[in-house]
């Protein structure tokens, strides 16, 4: 869930500046028709994601029952979800791996169904019990499993603030503003900056969004002291991995204006939905391209006709 590239694309910055290739080339990497959507004119509508939307509340400086009240998550379903914070600390000592909590075999979670009464809008209007559930094990674990991977030490300070970067490349001169999320660790008056990129799976980087992402500059009166440490944080499993190019960054960057012009190429096809339908259902584009009824469930729509000729326009 590429939420970054999303929320991005909805900067009044960017919008006015539909004809940098940055983001068109980002999107190109994500899928053609997501690229083709964008440079006709579309706005993304961005899925609810758990894990950006506990960092939004973690650094508003609320706690997790707070976060929960204000999602309308009412006392008999707090009540489940302590628990299943018990429960997944309780099997996590009993299995040292990464993120045991999410085999088959953990037996928790579960919870009283009339506990849904007061709760069920809240429920709903985060996805479901599985989703609120995944919210309180981010929360409560996924951001610590983070801070140890990411060797910040537990004693000290540490906050994670949102910053916009300045993204830049060779043979582009205006930047694009792209969101991302930094953990800063403040240890007797140094000041260690680590920025975290959300990834999906084991596969590795995507290399052009970390590549220019660890080449950016901070936006406004700031700028970095020294280069930030860029790691890729598995949404899954907690853990996180430092950013090694596998080419010099600026082989990788050169890249950028290929993809670009490819991107404004039609027609755009829909290549997600060929390679991994299910990431069609975090697309802020989806409702484009599937046009006659709402992707959701195990299948997925055919991509509309009407879809293709807008994108080959």
């Amino acid at each position: 869930m590429l939420t970054d590239l999303f929320h991005a694309l909805l900067d009044e910055r960017n919008q006015q500046a539909r004809g940098n290739p940055i983001l068109p080339a980002l999107l190109y990497a994500h899928c053609p028709a997501a690229a083709g959507w964008w440079l006709s004119g579309a706005v993304p509508e961005p899925v609810f994601d758990v894990t950006w939307q506990v960092l939004e509340d973690y650094s508003a400086g609320k706690t997790l029952k707070e976060a929960l009240l204000d999602y309308e998550i009412r006392e008999g379903a707090l009540a489940d979800i302590e628990k299943y914070i018990g429960e997944v600390s309780t099997y996590r000592s009993h299995h040292p791996m990464s993120s045991p909590e999410l085999s088959p075999l953990f037996p928790g979670g579960r919870f009283d169904p009339s506990h849904r009464l007061g709760s069920h809008v809240g429920i709903r209007k985060m996805g479901g019990w599985q989703k609120v559930l995944e919210y309180a094990r981010v929360w409560a674990f996924l951001i610590y499993d983070w801070r140890g991977a990411m060797q910040i030490s537990p004693d000290v300070e540490l906050t994670i603030e949102r910053e916009w970067l300045a993204l830049r490349a060779p043979g582009v001169r205006k930047a694009a503003y792209f969101p991302v999320w930094v953990w800063q660790e403040n240890f007797s008056g140094k000041k260690r900056n680590h920025v975290g990129l959300f990834v999906e799976d084991e596969r590795g980087h995507d290399q052009l969004r970390f590549a220019l992402v660890q080449s950016a500059d901070r936006v406004g009166d700031k700028s970095w002291q020294t280069p930030p440490l860029v790691f890729g944080l598995q949404r899954q499993s907690g853990e996180a991995e430092l950013f090694k190019a596998a080419f010099p960054l600026e082989e990788i960057l050169k890249m950028l204006l290929p993809l670009g012009e490819r991107a404004s190429r039609r027609p755009a096809f829909p290549m997600q939905a060929i390679r991994n339908p299910q990431a069609c259902l975090q697309c802020g584009f989806q409702q484009l391209c599937y046009p006659d009824q709402k992707s959701g469930g195990r299948q997925l729509p055919l991509f509309g006709e009407a879809s293709l000729e807008i994108l080959k326009r």
